[in-house]
């Protein structure tokens, strides 16, 4: 595939992950100033969601509270093997402060080959040392084959941001939560043959798609290259991504549908009809692309992770 269509990767570089090529991973950027989005979640909020150091991405605490699912390019760029020095610890962050739990084991899927195949399977799970307190909720994965078309609302720790200027790299040094909604537009098997990139190694039907619509027909990047796929956005609602949410959880009726996984401009896959509002392909500014893991597509291979206590 064509190299500028790059699973999104950290902020910063950690002590077991060096990958100077990789386009940063993602977190809420607004689509205006008044957005709701803006606002850090309170502390109350979306619980189970956790900030995970020094990997500096996220992950969702699943049914039974020992498990966390993420991403897998927040522990390698490729293949099954998770450097031996790493350790990552679970960071929830609650009104009444924070419960880090060390991840015993990692659990990454055997098809994921990294960042220069780009083909899906961007998934893996971490056990925890111990099972998290009942008071941090727990969350479902949805099983329905039923995403597209549907609100997410994603949640995730990192830069923050404006549509009109990609996220602000001076922001969130805090690592505080944010959410914000999008729809999924399309299943990424769309772009199959629809494009001027290489994607005859993809995961059909493994990856759900959204762009970040301004609420015109020039930032519409799916629109206006599929005209079936033409919406307009949901207004101050409206998110996309930016650096420190990889790996983050998309609820959609309340169960874990997708994970962060990538973002760029719609001039990675196309030659003509550039929606991106600048020039800047992975910032997370009006009209890029993004990539969700679709966790329906890999319920059974969570299932069989997880079944052990």
């Amino acid at each position: 595939m064509k190299s500028g269509i790059k699973i999104l990767l950290i902020a910063v570089v950690t002590v077991f992950l060096v990958l100077e090529s990789a386009e940063v991973g993602r977190s809420i950027i607004s689509a205006f100033p008044d957005s709701s989005s803006r606002k850090p979640l309170a502390l109350n909020q979306y619980t189970g969601v956790a900030y995970l150091a020094p990997a500096l991405c996220t992950g969702s605490l699943l049914t039974g509270g020992l498990y966390v699912l993420t991403a897998a390019h927040c522990l390698n760029e490729g293949g099954v093997k998770v450097p031996a020095e790493t350790a990552i610890k679970a960071t929830f962050k609650l009104p009444s402060g924070e419960v880090s739990i060390p991840v015993s084991n990692y659990y990454i899927h055997p098809g994921w080959t990294g960042y220069e195949s780009e083909v899906g399977n961007d998934i893996a799970i971490l056990k925890l040392k111990k099972a998290a307190p009942p008071s941090i909720e727990q969350y479902e994965i949805n099983r329905k084959k039923n995403e597209v078309g549907k609100v997410l609302t994603k949640v995730g720790y990192g830069y923050i941001g404006l549509g009109a200027k990609g996220q602000d790299e001076n922001s969130n040094s805090e690592a505080k939560r944010y959410s914000g909604q999008n729809r999924y537009d399309a299943l990424i098997d769309v772009l199959k043959n629809a494009t001027e990139s290489d994607m005859s190694e993809l995961v059909l039907g493994s990856q759900l798609i959204f762009d970040f619509d301004a609420g015109t027909r020039e930032q519409d990047a799916l629109g206006r290259h599929f005209p079936r796929l033409v919406d307009r956005g949901l207004g101050k609602n409206e998110i996309a991504t930016a650096s420190g949410d990889s790996g983050g959880p998309s609820f959609v009726d309340g169960k874990i549908a997708g994970i962060s996984s990538w973002g760029y401009s719609d001039r990675g896959f196309f030659k003509t009809n550039i929606a991106d509002i600048d020039k800047i392909d992975d910032n997370g500014s009006f009209g890029e692309i993004s990539g969700d893991t679709r966790v329906s597509f890999y319920a059974s291979w969570i299932d069989r992770v997880t079944k052990n206590p």
